[in-house]
C-alpha cells in the first residue's frame, strides 16, 4: 500500500523507523511507536479472526486517547470504518447513532463500558464488545457479547488487507437539522492528503512535539494524532481534562512539555491570551493552527506584542465534509491592522469559488456561498443519499458530471490580494468552539418541554469575542432555568445546550412572519436585578473579578453569573482568576453549582478552610496520606 494514500501504512512505516522511538506521551505514562505497532496489528488481526469484514463498522466509546489512536490505527488496517462516540454523550443520541447506523462491535474502556450497560432499551442491539478488562463484564446485558482482551491475541503480524484510497473510513456525526446526527463518511486517501500537505508545508521534523487538546469525537482528532505519527514526533496529552478546561494550567503544561505545535480553536486560544504571559514562555513553541472558529484581529495583536512573529499562527478553514480544512493563511503581526483574518487560499489538491445567488461566480470582491472543488473530499453523509446530494453537486461550470464540488453554506469573497474571507453561514448554522451546530435541532428539542409554547436559539459574541448559545423561550408555566437545562441534556451535547435562557411574552417577528432576531434583547438587558451590593472583602474582590470577566460594571451579591452572560467558556477564565486572587483551587463544577457571587464566595471561604486546617506532617504529607 502507498503511505501517502493510505495513513495506516505510513505509520507502519514509521514506526519500522522509530520503533523504541516514544509515540504518545501522557505526564505519568507513555507508548512507543513498536508498542503502538505490535498492539495496533494485535487488534487489527482479532476483528478479521472474530470476523469482521472490510467496510465492518466499528465504535470506539473510550476516553484514554491512546487507546482510541491505537484503535483507530487497528481498524483501518483491518480494512474497516471507524466511530467515535463520546462517552459523556446523553444516553438518548448515543442510542439514535447506535440504532441509525447498525453498529455491532465497540471497542470500550471502563467509561464506555458503564455507559454501554446502562443504556435503556437497548436489548434489539446485539453488540460486540471488545477491551483490555475483561472483569468489567461480570454484570453485562445479555445483548452485550465480549469477545475477549485483544492483546491477549497472539497473532501480530501486519495484516494484508487491500484497502483503496476511495473506501470509506470513518464516521464522524456532527449536528443535524432534521434532529438527527448526520455521519460524515470520511475516504481513506484524504486523511494522508492533509497530513502530507502539512509536514510539508510546515517543515515538521521527526522530533515535533504535538499537543493532543481536540475531543476524539471530531475529525480534527486526526491532525493532533497523525500529524506526529507520520513524521516521527511525539503525541503529547495531559493526563487530565482540567488542564485543558484551566487556562493557568494549560499555559503550565505548553511550557513544561516543550510542545512544538498546537491545534485549537480560538476559543481556546483566547483562553491562553487571557493569562500573565510572558516572553519567556513557550520557548520551543513554532507553531498554532487555529480552525472552526472566526479569529480577530484583537486576537493577533494581543499575541504579538508578546511573541511578535516568534511563534508562526496558522489560519485553516473547512468543512469536516471536505476532510478537516482545505484553506490556510499564515498570519503575519501586520495583519492586525485588518478588519477581519482571511482564510487564505486552497491548499494543494483544492481549489475553491465563490457563487453568487444568480449561481454566477462572484468577481474579487464582491459576496456569495463558498464551493469547495477537492478529490480529498469525503463521500458525503452515511446512508443519506438525498442530503448528501444537496451539498455535493456536479460543478456548475463544467460539463463533466463527474466533477464534484461542495457547497460549504458559508458566505465569503476574494479579497484583491487572491485571499479569500469569510463572512458567516447562509443558513441556522453555527459554530461553538468549532463544534458545527445546528440552532433549528435545539429549538425542536426546547418545543418537546410541556412548559414552552414557543423557542428560538441564536448564538452570541461575549465581550471577548466567543460565542455562546442564548435560547429565548416563551413559557405557559413557571419554571426554573435549571430543569429546562436537565431536560435537554437528555438528548444533547453539553456544548449544544444554552448557556443563558430569556424569558419572552412573545418572540418578535417580521412582517412575513419569521422570528425578528435582530429585535431580540440581549441577555443582559433582561435580567430583573434586585441589586445588593456586595457585603465582606471577599466579596468585593470577586465582584471586581466578574466584573472583568463578564465586562460589566456592577455585581450584586445574589446576580447570577450565567443570568448576566456567562457560559461555560468564560467560567474556566473565572475559575483561572479565582484560583489567582484567593489562592485555592476552584472545582469548574462549583461555579454551575453555585453560579450567585454569594454562593461563590461561601465556596471559596470552605476552601480556604479545608487549605489552612488540612493536618500536615513533618514532610509536608497530609496524616491521611501517611496512614
Amino acid at each position: 500500500m502507498d503511505k501517502k494514500t493510505h495513513i495506516q501504512a505510513w505509520f507502519s512505516h514509521n514506526a519500522a523507523q522509530f520503533n523504541d522511538k516514544i509515540a504518545i506521551r501522557y505526564e505519568s505514562r507513555h507508548f512507543t511507536y513498536d508498542q503502538i505497532e505490535q498492539q495496533s496489528n494485535q487488534l487489527a488481526n482479532f476483528l478479521i479472526d472474530q470476523g469482521a469484514s472490510k467496510g465492518t463498522l466499528i465504535g470506539i466509546c473510550s476516553q484514554d486517547s491512546a487507546e482510541i489512536i491505537i484503535a483507530i490505527i487497528a481498524i483501518l488496517k483491518a480494512g474497516c470504518v471507524f466511530v467515535p462516540l463520546d462517552p459523556n454523550l446523553p444516553d438518548f443520541r448515543l442510542k439514535t447513532i447506535i440504532s441509525d447506523i447498525n453498529l455491532q462491535w465497540l471497542i470500550i474502556d471502563a467509561m464506555g463500558f458503564e455507559k454501554i450497560n446502562n443504556l435503556t432499551e437497548i436489548e434489539s442491539f446485539q453488540l460486540r464488545l471488545i477491551s483490555r478488562e475483561k472483569q468489567m463484564f461480570e454484570t453485562q446485558k445479555s445483548n452485550l457479547s465480549y469477545l475477549g482482551n485483544y492483546l491477549a491475541y497472539s497473532v501480530s503480524d501486519l495484516p494484508t488487507i487491500d484497502s483503496q484510497p476511495d473506501d470509506i473510513c470513518y464516521l464522524y456525526f456532527t449536528s443535524g437539522s432534521t434532529g438527527k446526527p448526520k455521519g460524515i463518511a470520511g475516504r481513506l486517501k484524504a486523511i494522508a492528503h492533509f497530513i502530507n500537505w502539512e509536514i510539508e508545508t510546515l517543515k515538521i521534523q521527526k522530533s515535533t512535539r504535538v499537543s493532543q487538546l481536540t475531543s476524539p469525537s471530531f475529525d480534527a482528532f486526526l491532525r493532533d494524532m497523525f500529524l506526529p505519527l507520520c513524521s516521527g514526533g511525539v503525541v503529547c496529552v495531559p493526563d487530565s481534562v482540567d488542564t485543558i478546561l484551566d487556562g493557568r494550567k494549560l499555559v503550565r503544561w505548553i511550557d513544561a512539555q516543550n510542545i512544538n505545535l498546537i491545534h485549537c480553536v480560538p476559543s481556546l486560544f483566547r483562553t491562553l491570551l487571557n493569562e500573565d504571559l510572558t516572553p519567556q514562555l513557550f520557548s520551543d513553541l513554532q507553531y498554532i493552527l487555529l480552525s472552526g472558529e472566526t479569529i480577530y484581529s484583537g486576537d493577533i495583536a494581543r499575541w504579538c506584542d508578546i511573541y511578535g512573529d516568534r511563534i508562526q499562527l496558522v489560519n485553516l478553514y473547512g468543512a469536516s465534509e471536505t476532510t478537516m480544512t482545505k484553506f490556510f493563511y499564515f498570519i503575519q503581526s501586520s495583519d492586525q491592522q485588518r478588519r477581519t483574518i482571511p482564510i487564505g487560499k486552497p491548499m494543494t489538491g483544492a481549489t475553491a469559488l465563490i457563487v453568487d445567488e444568480s449561481g454566477q461566480a462572484s468577481p474579487i470582491g464582491m459576496v456569495g456561498e463558498i464551493y469547495i472543488r477537492t478529490p480529498y473530499r469525503t463521500l458525503g453523509y452515511y446512508q443519506q443519499p438525498e442530503l448528501t446530494n444537496q451539498v455535493f453537486i456536479p460543478n456548475p461550470f463544467s460539463n463533466n458530471p463527474t466533477d464534484i464540488v461542495y457547497k460549504t453554506g458559508d458566505l465569503g469573497r476574494i479579497l484583491p490580494d487572491g485571499n479569500f474571507e469569510y463572512l458567516g453561514r447562509k443558513d441556522k448554522q453555527v459554530k461553538i468552539r468549532g463544534v458545527r451546530i445546528e440552532l433549528g435541532e435545539i429549538e425542536d428539542y426546547l418545543r418537546l418541554h410541556q412548559a414552552v409554547k414557543d423557542a428560538v436559539v441564536i448564538d452570541i459574541n461575549d465581550t471577548n469575542g466567543n460565542k455562546y448559545l442564548c435560547a429565548y423561550v416563551v413559557l405557559n408555566q413557571e419554571l426554573e432555568f435549571a430543569r429546562l437545562k436537565d431536560f435537554l441534556s437528555q438528548f444533547l451535547p453539553t456544548i449544544m445546550i444554552p448557556s443563558s435562557f430569556v424569558v419572552m411574552e412573545r418572540l418578535p417577528r417580521t412582517i412575513s412572519g419569521k422570528v425578528d432576531k435582530k429585535a431580540l434583547p440581549s441577555p443582559s438587558q433582561t435580567v430583573n436585578r434586585q441589586f445588593i451590593a456586595p457585603r465582606t472583602p471577599l466579596e468585593q474582590e470577586l465582584a471586581q473579578i466578574w466584573m472583568k470577566v463578564l465586562n460589566i460594571k456592577q455585581v450584586g451579591i445574589n446576580d447570577n453569573f450565567f443570568a448576566l452572560g456567562g457560559h461555560s467558556l468564560l467560567a474556566t477564565q473565572l475559575v483561572t482568576r479565582m484560583g489567582k486572587a484567593f489562592q485555592v483551587e476552584v472545582p469548574l463544577r462549583i461555579l454551575f453549582e453555585s453560579p450567585t457571587l454569594a454562593a461563590q464566595a461561601e465556596s471559596i471561604e470552605a476552601l480556604r478552610w479545608l487549605t489552612e486546617t488540612s493536618p500536615r506532617s513533618l514532610d509536608g504529607q497530609t496524616e491521611e496520606g501517611i496512614l
